[in-house]
């Protein structure tokens, strides 16, 4: 079979379908296998599974006024939302300019808000994209959300970014779940797994972790960084990623570091994704006799 013809070198990678018949591409050229058609009138060159696939294949067909929001600028942004939110995206028009409507997004209206970008895109800043996406997300979705954009390595946002603007979102819808998520957020996780399991804690009345703190011995030398942990009590609880099963350096260097934890005094509670139902429950009854064993009061 031969190769589609080439598309003029005027045409971007995604681009809309009057734009490609104006450059002279046929209607027969426009439906060949190496174009993709994520949305009505548009055909891209690349691969749109993607949120930023799809957020790049619909950017020809954003009108003045309009932007990405919600969650999807959240996940435009590096921060994590649920499955059920990645294949439409959300599409804001700052009002007058009416709500966008078409398959494959959810249009919302909005007051000017502050922008940010990427890949050239305008999207609405994660702090703010975090506050509209109150209304989509449920309150433990919010703060996973959440924690992923104030995360350890490369943080999208600071507490202080998030806090100050839900001052601001005073008589907007979500406002009362975005004043409980700020209460229960916290900088400086790993993944989104390790929040799940802090969140799975403090439901079961285990509260007070600190998150990804430095451990050192007695001359001070760093031991390791401890996902969930308790320094008063010296019990740590730890969510063990894929990584650690399946990479034999990691799972040396796992050795050695709870050896020395457990060299001073530091009790380990390791939890992996098989820990489910009962078995996750069990896990958590073992947090809860090792805290109290050493002291811990609920």
């Amino acid at each position: 079979m031969p190769s589609p013809r080439p598309l003029p070198p005027s045409l971007p990678d995604s681009f809309t379908v009057p734009a490609a018949l104006d450059a002279g591409v046929t209607p027969r050229r426009l439906r060949a296998s190496d174009l993709e058609a994520p949305f009505r009138g548009v055909r891209a060159r690349f691969e749109t599974a993607s949120v930023l696939g799809r957020a790049e294949a619909y950017a020809p067909l954003l009108r003045a006024g309009e932007h990405f929001s919600h969650a999807t600028a959240i996940a435009l942004a590096g921060g994590w939302i649920p499955a059920r939110l990645e294949h439409a995206l959300d599409v804001a028009a700052i009002r007058p300019v009416g709500r966008p409507r078409g398959d494959g997004i959810r249009g919302h209206e909005t007051t000017l808000v502050p922008m940010a970008a990427v890949g050239g895109m305008p999207v609405a800043a994660p702090a703010v994209a975090w506050c509209q996406a109150a209304t989509q997300l449920t309150l433990r979705e919010l703060v996973i959300a959440g924690d992923s954009l104030l995360r350890r390595h490369d943080p999208v946002v600071r507490l202080g970014d998030l806090a100050d603007t839900v001052v601001g979102w005073v008589a907007r819808r979500g406002v009362v779940r975005l004043r409980a998520a700020l209460e229960l957020v916290r900088e400086r996780t790993d993944s989104v797994r390790e929040t799940e399991l802090r969140l799975d804690a403090e439901a079961r009345g285990i509260r007070g972790f600190t998150v990804n703190t430095t451990i050192t011995d007695e001359a001070g030398r760093f031991v390791a960084f401890g996902d969930l942990a308790m320094p008063e009590f010296r019990v740590l609880l730890e969510y063990d990623g894929e990584q650690h099963r399946l990479d034999d350096a990691q799972y040396a260097r796992d050795i050695r570091r709870l050896d020395a934890l457990a060299r001073l005094g530091w009790r380990v509670i390791r939890v992996h994704r098989g820990h489910t139902g009962a078995e996750r429950d069990r896990v958590f009854d073992a947090l809860r006799e090792a805290l109290v064993s050493r002291g811990w009061r609920p």
